[in-house]
């Protein structure tokens, strides 16, 4: 009886041992994973400096394409070399399926001082489509992202300032864009996305991307682009 319990005691160890040490190796994998992936949430790979030096953006996050977890890239701005925003979502993927930031946005420029565009030059090839952005809320504007095929991010835009911005026409039947941004006091304007039907017409559709105080508006300016 004392052999056969003595056995059955070795038997638990051989088979525990190796259980054990594998939820510890497990455990230990899973923490390097989690601190790689915070890593690279933080990790600045570009930066990039409008025309007149006043403003600098730098990009953050993984700009490949995902494999188990979910890849973002956020922006953090600098007025005049101080913190102005941080943490400005600009893309997500959420798996290999997904467009990569890389590969969806490989160029960079400033169409005017305080807007920067993330871009590919082939999805201008069929021509482009024009936003009017107006900031009629009463107050600054922190930052607004806008999302058209092109990712564009706007700063520091007045009370009643407008621009206008080219984006690439839609690359199927539908244009998609979407917005989000924040006022200068803290006041976020929430995401707001709206589709308009192109059937492929050649010419460009305009479009009024009007910013209020508590929210946001896109409305077509163009017959044929509803």
């Amino acid at each position: 009886m004392v052999k056969e319990a003595s056995s059955r005691l070795s038997l638990n160890d051989r088979v525990g041992l190796p259980f054990l040490v594998s939820i510890g190796v497990i455990l230990f994998v899973s923490v390097l994973g989690v601190r790689a992936w915070i890593n690279k949430k933080t990790a600045v790979f570009t930066s990039t400096t409008s025309p007149q030096n006043t403003y600098t953006v730098n990009l953050k996050g993984a700009k490949g394409r995902p494999l188990l977890i979910p890849y973002w890239v956020h922006a953090d701005v600098y007025k005049m070399g101080e913190p102005y925003v941080a943490d400005v979502f600009l893309h997500e993927a959420w798996d290999a399926l997904d467009l990569s930031f890389e590969l969806g946005f490989p160029e960079i420029r400033w169409p005017a001082n305080n807007v920067v565009e993330f871009y590919r030059p082939q999805y201008f090839e069929d021509g482009n489509d024009i936003f009017i952005v107006q900031n009629r809320s009463g107050k600054p504007l922190k930052s607004l992202f806008v999302h058209a095929v092109s990712t564009f991010l706007v700063v520091d835009m007045r009370p009643a300032a407008s621009l206008s911005l080219k984006a690439p026409k839609a690359r199927s039947d539908w244009q998609w864009i979407v917005l989000e941004g924040l006022h200068d006091d803290g006041t976020k304007i929430p995401r707001h996305d709206k589709s308009f039907r192109q059937r492929r017409q050649k010419e460009s559709c305009t479009y009024l991307l009007s910013i209020f105080e508590s929210g946001a508006a896109i409305e077509p300016r163009t017959a044929g682009c509803q």
